[in-house]
């Protein structure tokens, strides 16, 4: 349907993330006419840097990010949740935050962060399958995994082929594309 893909790599071999490497990696997508940018990865803390390449990239891009696989609810002050955990860039407000659902779609994964109070500060908006999802594997394999970072790529790919249907961006902002997502 007219969408290619950008394969980027922001993390070391150890998986650890940089931040100058992940707005490295921001920028150059942005940069080189990404429409959406798919962020597998998360933490409780988010770098200035990170932050401003998101900004720009948010003009023209749809960004979506991975809500986390703590099983802790995105509220800090929330008094009945035992796990509290924000993940960012997903708690961002012009991010897709992406949550888990089992296989079928019908139940929040375990592992799953999720939105304790819908449309506050801290928001992850939407939820993707994210249990058992096949994905490649070192030495030319494929395994099934779970996580949000394999339903985000899910909401990424919607956020893709919507792109490619209303392409025109100074009609169709980016806004518009995440406002067709999320509702």
């Amino acid at each position: 349907y007219n969408c290619k893909v950008m394969v980027l790599k922001a993390g070391n071999s150890s998986g650890y993330f940089n931040n100058s490497d992940i707005a490295e990696a921001i920028q150059y997508a942005y940069m080189n006419g990404a429409s959406v940018i798919n962020m597998s990865f998360g933490g409780s803390s988010i770098s200035i840097a990170v932050e401003d390449a998101l900004e720009d990239a948010y003009t023209s891009c749809i960004l979506v990010a991975a809500a986390g696989n703590d099983g802790a609810c995105n509220n800090p002050a929330c008094m009945t949740c035992d796990i509290k955990s924000i993940t960012y860039p997903a708690a961002l407000p012009y991010v897709i935050g992406v949550m888990s659902t089992d296989a079928n779609g019908q139940n929040v994964s375990s592992f799953s962060n999720y939105d304790h109070n819908p449309y506050n500060s801290i928001e992850y908006e939407v939820y993707a399958v994210g249990e058992g999802v096949g994905s490649t594997w070192p030495s030319d394999k494929y395994a099934c995994l779970s996580g949000t970072s394999m339903a985000a790529p899910t909401v990424s790919g919607l956020a893709a082929l919507l792109r490619s249907s209303y392409s025109d961006r100074e009609v169709y902002s980016t806004k518009f594309i995440q406002s067709q997502i999320v509702n």
